[in-house]
């Protein structure tokens, strides 16, 4: 079965994102940009780490802030604050398209720097798919500012 991301399928890409994960987890040169390849994977499988509305939002406003804000650290840590506990929201119609890099792109990266530019490039890329909901983002984001 084709994954939700294009690959040829939903294990090789899991397979694939763990071998990615733990490179960053075990380099601190490739840490610096967990949060963002994280963010990049889930909003490319929405059927499997974003269910619920909560999760949707935690992922686009983790992905509007490194896309919009600078990966502002202070922001995301009030976006975790704001989602923390029970929040009334919805979640919005899903997309079909999650755009065309998945993160295989990834896979010949000779160093950290040139890793960090290729997941900036996936995310940026999986960023423009999700166009229809920077405002959603942004107008989630400032709520969050509003109530904290």
């Amino acid at each position: 079965m084709v994954c939700s991301c294009g690959l040829e399928t939903k294990m090789a890409c899991q397979e694939l994102f763990d071998k990615i994960l733990t490179k960053e987890f075990s380099d601190f040169r490739y840490a610096k940009i967990h949060r963002l390849t994280v963010d990049t994977y889930c909003l490319q499988h929405p059927d499997i780490y974003m269910v619920s509305a909560k999760s949707f939002a935690a992922h686009l406003t983790g992905m509007c802030c490194a896309m919009e804000y600078g990966t502002d650290t202070d922001l995301l840590k009030l976006l975790q604050k704001w989602l923390n506990g029970r929040k009334q929201l919805e979640k919005p119609e899903m997309l079909e398209h999650f755009g065309e890099l998945t993160i295989s792109h990834l896979i010949d990266a000779k160093d950290a720097n040139e890793h960090s530019k290729l997941v900036q490039e996936w995310a940026e890329n999986v960023w423009n798919a999700y166009s229809i909901y920077h405002n959603l983002a942004k107008d989630w984001i400032e709520k969050a500012k509003q109530e904290f």
